[in-house]
């Protein structure tokens, strides 16, 4: 939103409202004259951030009135843009609903988004959205972190949602496709393009021969339940322009001689003692073990709920 503010040609005051917040907000200040630069070398002439330091949490200093007055002095023809990263602090300063309450009453276009890791510190009156997918920290910190007790017993935090998967079954989950999607583009399968030149660095220590890139038919899908066209894993493939087809009764000839250059999906029960260099593993029970993820020469992926 503040980059957008900045488009529109508008100061934006980047606001730290305590010692806590100082490192996210001069990174969020930094992030924004960046942005700035990269406005004025495609031609436009965006507004400028400025960074405001104060401490909210103790207003033995009347921080709070230094701060209402600043900014509303900063105000340019009646309006204000303001970000505040991390404010209130866990012990939920009342000084934070003080400036924001005062700024609402002195300043008749007042644009001001904060955000904070608890919940509840929005003022009264003021809208509040509690956003919960984690998007940063790998599932297994994700498990960690949620079992705090400012998570579990105190309720200072929401809980942590799913990352936006559907379906009951990772087979029908369009998440799940996009991430096996991304995986296979990680690994450049069908990617023809620099090649060589890769592989004349690699030839030095292989005797002299050229490793071959990996191909769509060097990849399979297998799966244990029943996966259609229409599955989301499907959708979720096709979306990324992977060349993905459902292998029927008629296509076991093709499949077994990986005639055609794209990616089949089946079930691990249905290609007993075929290999090949890329598996992805959808569902992950004991019989998938033996029959999905067997077939795999190098590179496993385990899709599961």
């Amino acid at each position: 939103m503040a980059i957008q503010w900045l488009r529109c040609g508008h100061h934006v005051y980047v606001v730290s409202t305590h010692d806590g917040s100082e490192a996210a907000c001069m990174m969020l200040y930094h992030l924004l004259l960046q942005s700035v630069k990269r406005q004025q070398s495609a031609g436009v002439s965006p507004g400028q951030p400025h960074y405001l330091q104060y401490d909210l949490d103790d207003d033995k200093k009347n921080e709070a009135e230094k701060a209402i007055n600043d900014l509303s002095q900063a105000a340019t023809g009646g309006s204000l843009y303001i970000i505040a990263d991390e404010v209130g602090g866990y012990y939920r300063s009342p000084y934070f609903y003080k400036v924001c309450d005062k700024l609402l009453t002195q300043v008749s276009d007042l644009h001001l988004w904060a955000s904070s890791c608890f919940h509840g510190h929005a003022p009264d009156g003021w809208q509040e959205e509690c956003l919960t997918r984690p998007l940063r920290s790998p599932p297994a910190v994700v498990r960690e972190v949620e079992q705090d007790d400012f998570i579990t017993k105190h309720g200072d935090v929401k809980p942590y949602t799913e990352r936006g998967h559907s379906g009951d079954r990772p087979g029908d989950c369009v998440t799940c496709g996009r991430d096996v999607a991304s995986f296979l583009l990680s690994l450049r399968v069908g990617v023809t393009e620099n090649v060589t030149t890769t592989a004349t660095t690699v030839s030095s220590t292989n005797g002299g021969t050229t490793p071959p890139c990996l191909q769509w038919r060097d990849v399979l899908v297998l799966y244990w339940n029943d996966i259609s066209d229409d599955s989301g894993m499907m959708k979720g493939l096709e979306e990324a322009s992977i060349p993905v087809r459902v292998m029927k009764d008629d296509d076991i000839e093709d499949v077994s001689t990986a005639r055609s250059d794209v990616v089949w999906v089946t079930s691990g029960e249905s290609v007993c003692g075929l290999e090949r260099k890329v598996v992805i593993c959808v569902e992950d029970n004991v019989l998938a073990r033996f029959y999905c993820m067997s077939r795999c020469t190098s590179q496993l992926v385990i899709v599961y709920s």
